[in-house]
């Protein structure tokens, strides 16, 4: 593998090298074929300039046009010019009045040729061409592949167009074996490069290899004692869900086995009191011990129930329900509690039916303890509210209470177990510190989420968030 991967990225520098020099190669040719190019026409102006001088000093007769043309034939003939290049005249019409080795009965029309500027970015016609004083660029036959480097200047006397050629593909090869040295010492350079590259790679995949090796090393150590932790920690996490398991049937035997005897003594005070004439005193200690047994029936209660809800791993059973009639059912069996307390309690929502799917016998014990907390807390003579509130993915049960409300400082304590806070019942009720710790277990195991907003001083409000 690293082997193969030595050669790639070698190949691969050297591949990038090798483009990027052909394309250098193909660059430079250009230039010196431009430069070429450029020089062939500032020559062919001179010829071409230098010829006509010639002819107009020679003795001939201006109106002897055809003394004119054999002059410009015999000089065609005997001129000798770089790159294949020539001398011929034309007239007006495209016909070709001389060249090298044109017979006069051989009659020529160069008037199908193709004519284009210096750069190749225009093209013109043959009218274009022979009123362009001088004309400089490219004469060519596109279909045989016939392409010159032209400089064509008119001549004041005859009319006729002086012809002067080189022949760009002779041109386009001389720049072609200019630039090849550069391009062979490029490649050369390429492979020079990449054979160097390759032995670097090779030495700094080693270097790397050697560290990952060490590192691979060191990671087998640690995962070793990871591995020993985690065996240490699953014997830990063992022995810590037996303790848990025994930690809950102690206090179940615990609560149940105290259920009895404490239910024994609450109805033996019952007795007494029906059966017996008790002075002051011995009624104030009867009330007494009925308030503590009364204490430890509820603490024993929510303990048993703490317990079954911890314990139990069975699926909720969920089936729809109305809310609406489901508070007007708890409501009513509450008024009893209230009325103690000259409690009233309200339903502040417009709903006539609230359909929910959700664990009927979970929200139930839900709602029984929140309801009965927010009774409990209230002074004498006030307003607990119910409030139903559709949303669009939940629903929301409130209850709102008119209590002293619950100290910020005390707020992250309300959902924990035993917890002990300094808001108490307002009638000597009884409070286990489990009862909202229940409601919490309880809500996670129907999907809901139980929240409260509370001013100290103030009251509070429980709201129940109900998945729809």
């Amino acid at each position: 593998m690293k082997k193969r991967f030595q050669y790639i990225l070698s190949l691969s520098i050297l591949t990038v090298l090798f483009v990027g020099f052909i394309a250098y190669s193909v660059w430079v040719e250009n230039i010196i074929y431009n430069n070429l190019k450029n020089q062939a026409l500032k020559d062919n102006l001179t010829i071409g300039e230098t010829v006509l001088g010639m002819l107009d000093k020679a003795n001939i007769d201006k109106n002897d046009k055809l003394a004119f043309i054999q002059m410009v034939q015999e000089t065609s003939d005997v001129l000798k010019m770089p790159n294949n290049g020539f001398l011929c005249m034309m007239d007006s019409t495209g016909a070709l009045l001389a060249a090298p080795g044109l017979k006069p009965s051989k009659k020529v029309r160069i008037s199908e040729a193709s004519f284009y500027s210096a750069e190749k970015d225009e093209k013109y016609s043959f009218k274009d061409f022979f009123s362009m004083k001088p004309f400089t660029g490219y004469y060519e036959y596109e279909e045989v592949g016939y392409s010159d480097i032209v400089v064509a200047i008119n001549h004041a006397y005859s009319g006729y167009k002086l012809m002067v050629h080189q022949d760009a593909n002779v041109i386009k090869q001389e720049s072609k074996e200019k630039s090849l040295p550069i391009l062979w010492v490029g490649l050369s350079f390429a492979a020079i490069i990449s054979i160097f590259a390759f032995f670097i790679i090779r030495r700094q995949v080693r270097t790397y290899q050697f560290k990952i090796e060490i590192q691979n090393n060191q990671l087998t150590l640690v995962n070793e004692e990871v591995r020993d932790k985690n065996k240490v920690l699953g014997i830990q996490n063992e022995r810590l869900e037996e303790l848990a398991e025994e930690k809950s049937a102690l206090l179940g035997i615990l609560a149940h086995d105290l259920k009895n005897p404490i239910g024994g003594i609450s109805s033996v005070i019952r007795l007494i009191k029906h059966s017996a004439d008790l002075n002051q005193e011995q009624e104030t200690y009867f009330d007494l011990i009925k308030s503590q047994v009364k204490s430890a029936e509820t603490l024993i209660s929510d303990v048993l129930e703490m317990n079954m809800v911890e314990s139990d791993r069975k699926s909720v059973q969920k089936d729809k329900i109305d809310l609406v009639k489901l508070l007007n059912q708890k409501v009513e069996s509450f008024s009893p509690l209230a009325e103690k307390k000259e409690i009233s309690i309200n339903q502040n929502h417009i709903y006539t039916e609230l359909w929910a799917i959700t664990g009927v016998n979970e929200l139930n014990r839900i709602i029984d303890n929140l309801l009965s907390n927010s009774i409990k807390y209230s002074p004498l003579k006030c307003n607990v509210s119910l409030e139903l509130i559709q949303l669009d993915n939940r629903i929301e049960i409130c209850f709102a209470d008119e209590g002293s409300g619950i100290p910020k400082e005390e707020l992250p304590l309300l959902f924990k177990k035993f917890s002990k806070l300094s808001t108490r019942p307002t009638n000597e009720e009884e409070s286990s510190g489990l009862g909202l710790y229940i409601v919490k277990l309880l809500s996670g195991k129907i999907g809901a989420t139980i929240r409260v907003n509370s001013t100290f001083g103030t009251g509070s409000k429980f709201i129940l968030e109900l998945p729809i």
